[in-house]
């Protein structure tokens, strides 16, 4: 099976020119929605450890109550459904190895990069993901500087140790690559940065044009649909696509086919909940 099958859904459905689908951020932990989105037909979802829920036990006990036997027996492949990600706490350019290190120890097929602005901090985050490569391979550079702990990822993913070295590098740096790093770009230095980012770094496989702090950093306190916001997030999609980078937004359910006719690749669609019953009982008692 290894080496037969991409282990990436992310991955296999962009090389096949098919949108992915992301239940977008789910809370580190919260059992019952991440059990929700594993039977829900997503093809990915984002565990959240930027603002709340920084804690890598509780991550790896997040990513085994995505997993189904049954599901693994009926699809009869090691290929992950949903993709687990994850979104690390620091800015990337704060360059701390040591927790995507530990993040992508637990098993994760890759990070969401919050505040993606220069070439130096999306490169750094590059070294840091990947392991060392064996010199002399083509994609040698740039050098990996991810440890090597072999004890739990490989065996999350079904994999030996050094089928699982084989496979977790960077797509599409390494077009082989399983691992997939998303920056998201979420203000305007990132977007004056964003063509540079993209011509140096082939390490970041997908690009998140992020609405909610564009807003704030550019004055409009959260009003992420303002004109000059949205305006942003179409540069980011058309920089996106003139390298060949899948790009990623948010959309609500009404959103969905203006995004995708938009062009972007990736789309984070959060589950919903409803409070009918709430809205009828209070409609009849005339509150």
């Amino acid at each position: 099976m290894p080496g037969s099958v991409r282990y990436n859904k992310i991955i296999d459905l962009l090389e096949q020119g098919k949108p992915v689908f992301s239940a977008g951020t789910i809370m580190n932990r919260n059992l019952d929605d991440l059990t929700l989105v594993a039977d829900s037909g997503y093809d990915m979802l984002v565990i959240e450890m930027e603002h709340q829920g920084f804690n890598f036990d509780d991550l790896r006990a997040s990513l085994h109550f995505l997993l189904s036997r049954k599901q693994i027996a009926d699809g009869g492949t090691l290929q992950a459904d949903p993709v687990p990600m994850v979104r690390i706490p620091p800015n990337t350019n704060e360059q701390n190895q040591w927790v995507i290190k530990q993040a992508l120890d637990t098993g994760v097929y890759g990070l969401v990069l919050p505040h993606l602005s220069t070439v130096e901090g999306a490169q750094a985050a590059v070294i840091a993901a990947r392991y060392p490569q064996v010199p002399g391979s083509a994609d040698f550079e740039p050098a990996g500087e991810r440890g090597w702990w072999q004890r739990l990822a490989p065996r999350y993913w079904g994999l030996t140790a050094e089928e699982y070295y084989d496979a977790a590098d960077l797509w599409p740096l390494d077009p082989d690559g399983n691992m997939l790093l998303m920056g998201i770009v979420e203000d305007p230095e990132g977007v004056k940065n964003l063509p540079d980012i993209l011509r140096a770094v082939k390490g970041i496989g997908a690009i998140w044009a992020g609405p909610g702090d564009m807003s704030v950093a550019m004055g409009f306190k959260g009003n992420s649909n303002h004109p000059d916001v949205q305006a942003n997030l179409l540069k980011i999609l058309a920089d996106c696509n003139a390298a060949g980078v899948p790009c990623a937004t948010g959309a609500s359910a009404s959103e969905v086919t203006m995004r995708l006719e938009q062009g972007f690749k990736i789309i984070h669609i959060a589950p919903e909940k409803t409070t009918q019953g709430l809205a009828e009982g209070r409609r009849v008692a005339g509150r």
